[in-house]
């Protein structure tokens, strides 16, 4: 019966798991081997033998399976596997298509209200945003992420004109300005940070 405690089911259960995560999470255990618990650990050499991916214990002493530190906390994180990272990348592309399409309805507007060149000016801006950003998810250009970076100039300036054309705005309004200059700024940086990473050797994502 002491084959049904816990701890037994809790080491069963992650080896069941470890069947269905990729190589690269079996890599990233590996590497980070100092930082789980020593059955988990086990597991995940079991499993790495299984597939081929180290032939012996003696492996774990390569270059390639040192053990490495866990990351510093930060507000732009990076994990060791870049399927997460890239995960993570496509997320923050789908927010800036989001922020493309703002300015593309808010154009649509100002045409049904005959504001023609307004109109104009801003879906082609919204249109502009999501290229940009179709491009930067397709092919993850460093130059692309700095463009897209380098727009929250423009985006904050229009922001704070748009906020001081109305002469008293609502506490409301300063809110939700702010709110989304903070997150444009977030996922831009973000964005910068994880292509880089992603160009860097060896790291393909």
């Amino acid at each position: 019966m002491g084959s049904d405690t816990p701890e037994h089911n809790d080491r069963k259960s992650f080896e069941y798991r470890l069947k269905e995560v990729s190589n690269e999470e079996i890599i990233s255990i590996l590497r980070y081997r100092e930082h789980f618990q020593p059955h988990a650990v086990k597991s995940a050499i079991k499993e790495a033998m299984k597939r081929g991916i180290i032939t012996s214990v003696d492996d774990l002493e390569k270059d390639d399976f040192k053990p490495v530190e866990l990351p510093p906390r930060s507000l732009f994180p990076l994990s060791a596997n870049n399927q997460q990272n890239l995960a993570i990348f496509k997320s923050l592309c789908r927010v800036f298509y989001g922020f493309g399409l703002l300015p593309v309805i808010l154009g649509a507007f100002s045409i049904s209200e005959g504001q023609m060149l307004y109109g104009a000016a801003y879906i082609l801006t919204g249109l502009l945003v999501i290229f940009i950003t179709h491009q930067l998810s397709k092919h993850k250009k460093v130059f692309l992420s700095q463009v897209l970076l380098a727009l929250n100039i423009p985006a904050m300036g229009y922001a704070i004109f748009k906020l001081t054309a109305t002469g008293n705005p609502s506490t409301m309004d300063m809110v939700a300005a702010i709110i989304i200059i903070m997150v444009l700024l977030y996922t831009t940086f973000y964005l910068n940070k994880l292509t880089s990473h992603f160009n860097k050797p060896n790291n393909e994502g």
